[in-house]
């Protein structure tokens, strides 16, 4: 462990059931928290929860399946995908077979080496530990077009630019393709017009999105925050329904669309046949970050406190005042019942996103950085 998280404070509470059904429905949990430049992986392990934290830059959209993470930051998109096989496959020998490494390393005062040493045993027992490993294998650089909901459709990569106030494409030819416009916004310019924020995909194409509001001028949303957030049908580029309290997180899920009015701290049920919708279930905090699992729905809060007013957005007033947590909550999605909670303190205050990784009830994740990854190979013959 690293002497910076030693001095930072990321304990977390949960209630009991939390551990018990991940590792009955053999799933764990990513989440993403750009205020504190963390991604946490969400863990059971004999009957405990373990919360492990890996520092990135501003982590924001995220998308997991079994095979593969996704994660947009300050002005990347970085790719993870599962090695095939175990860890005696992917690594070979350890430090002291690498004896000129550590040498090298100490001759041209890269790194400390007794820190580097500890690190690599660190990582070592984390990988015979896991069940499953997630390496980096690509990243786009795309500048800092504001990335927030992310995930991958039919033809590629999808990203919510908020920068430019469209859904883009990524390609390695490009910062971004920006793939759709709102119809209320007349120019693709790096003005955060509306704060385009949050995309549901359904069979693999962009269908519904959100944003804050329909303003068309720099930064516009900034002076109507409060009930002027959207929900907008893509397919036909229109708003279906407005008057939302900051909108974010819209998930297709068994016919019917969900969102978070995140300055109630609600959860909405969008019925698109019937164009009605309603409040699923209220929770106890700004309302951000959504996915699913069969029947459970697991949806993140962030802190709201009062001393932030002066960024003059309404919000629900029983957010204000500490009344808010941040946290992850598991909610029947049939009846809007909470199951359990993973709730956070110290550092960790807001939550952007949550994924959930299936098949892997301890998953690690390896970026390039770290010490081991250089010695990490999985490989096919051509």
């Amino acid at each position: 462990m690293s002497s910076e998280t030693e001095q930072l404070n990321f304990s977390s509470t949960h209630s009991d059931n939390f551990p018990k059904i991940l590792a009955q429905l053999g799933i764990s949990l990513i989440v993403t928290s750009y205020q504190s430049q963390r991604v946490i992986l969400v863990r059971s392990n004999n009957g405990n929860l373990e919360t492990k934290l890996k520092a990135f830059p501003r982590p924001m959209g995220l998308y997991a399946d079994e095979n593969r993470i996704t994660l947009g930051t300050l002005n990347q998109v970085i790719d993870f995908q599962r090695t095939p096989n175990g860890y005696a496959d992917v690594i070979n020998g350890d430090l002291d077979s690498y004896e000129e490494l550590p040498k090298k390393l100490q001759d041209n005062e890269l790194r400390d080496i007794a820190k580097f040493r500890e690190e690599w045993d660190e990582q070592v027992q984390s990988v015979k530990a896991a069940d499953s490993l997630f390496i980096e294998r690509a990243t786009l650089s795309t500048g800092m077009i504001n990335i927030h909901d992310i995930c991958w459709g039919n033809d590629g990569l999808w990203v919510v630019n908020s920068m430019f106030s469209c859904l883009s494409k990524l390609s390695p030819d490009h910062s971004f393709i920006a793939a759709w416009v709102p119809s209320f916004i007349s120019d693709l310019k790096p003005e955060n017009r509306c704060h385009l924020n949050g995309m549901a995909l359904l069979d693999g194409v962009p269908r519904y999105a959100t944003a804050f509001s329909e303003s068309d001028t720099a930064e516009g949303w900034r002076e109507e925050l409060g009930e002027k957030g959207v929900l907008i049908d893509v397919v036909e580029n229109k708003v279906i329904k407005s008057g939302i309290s900051m909108p974010h997180s819209p998930r297709c899920h068994a016919g019917k669309v969900y969102y978070c009015a995140s300055g109630d701290g609600d959860i909405h049920v969008y019925d698109p046949k019937l164009g009605t919708s309603r409040v699923l279930c209220e929770l106890q905090g700004f309302t951000r970050g959504m996915t699913f699992f069969g029947d459970l729905m697991l949806v993140g809060t962030s802190t709201l406190r009062k001393s932030e007013e002066h960024i003059r957005f309404k919000a629900n007033p029983r957010l204000l005042d500490g009344q808010s947590e941040c946290a992850v909550w598991l909610v029947n999605v049939s009846t809007g019942e909470v199951i359990g909670n993973l709730t956070f303190s110290g550092e960790v205050k807001q939550i952007y996103d949550i994924a959930v990784v299936p098949n892997s009830i301890k998953p690690e994740l390896f970026q390039s950085s770290d010490a081991l990854s250089s010695h990490i190979f999985e490989f096919c013959r051509g």
